[in-house]
């Protein structure tokens, strides 16, 4: 196996290893950074606003309690309950939105992912196994990108499909973050290739 980085944790390789098929050879292994996934706080430029405004017209809401010897009880009583429980729901929403940057940099640190003769595969282990694959014979056009650095995604598309709308939706297997994703795609491309 030719690993191009430092090897994954041993429990990950292990789990790795676990989907691998009779007579599957692992060619490389290689795990993302989780520390490189920058972009997913770029969702925080409409989470921020969106919490900040659902705060605000809670804490309007909860004015007619607040103000209680200025507000009549019927208003209290009927707005007073009706637009606060109207603003829970979208705070939530916000705080969903605040979270999923951090979310997304755990799963990371949990996923692994390899290349076989046969297969790409992703697993991740958290608190459920999650494995997705694809077929080195399922395989269409490779994109990558890769900065300076090596570190870099790999989009391999598997399919097209037409959705309920009647457009086309072009399926991907992802990898994203890993470092020296030039030498994957190379060894990617000679599994490919047939002899």
């Amino acid at each position: 196996m030719e690993t191009l980085t430092t090897p994954p944790s041993p429990e990950l390789e292990s789990i790795l290893r676990r989907e691998l098929m009779t007579g599957e050879r692992l060619l490389w292994s290689g795990r993302p950074d989780p520390s490189r996934l920058r972009a997913v706080f770029a969702i925080w430029f409409f989470a921020v606003p969106w919490t900040a405004f659902a705060l605000f017209w809670e804490a309007m809401a909860l004015l007619p309690w607040m103000a209680s010897s200025h507000t009549p009880l019927g208003i209290q009583w009927s707005f007073g309950i009706i637009f606060p429980l109207f603003g829970l729901p979208f705070i939530g929403i916000g705080l969903g939105m605040l979270w999923m940057p951090f979310k997304a940099r755990r799963k990371a640190a949990q996923t692994i992912y390899g290349l076989t003769d046969r297969r790409m595969l992703r697993v991740t282990a958290g608190t459920k196994r999650e494995s997705a694959s694809v077929l080195i014979s399922q395989m269409g056009p490779i994109d990558v990108t890769a900065d300076a650095d090596g570190y870099g995604n790999l989009r391999i598309q598997t399919g097209t499909r037409i959705d309920s709308d009647g457009d086309k939706i072009t399926e991907r297997f992802e990898v994203f973050g890993v470092p020296g994703v030039n030498q994957l795609e190379s060894l990617l491309l000679e599994q490919k290739t047939p002899a």
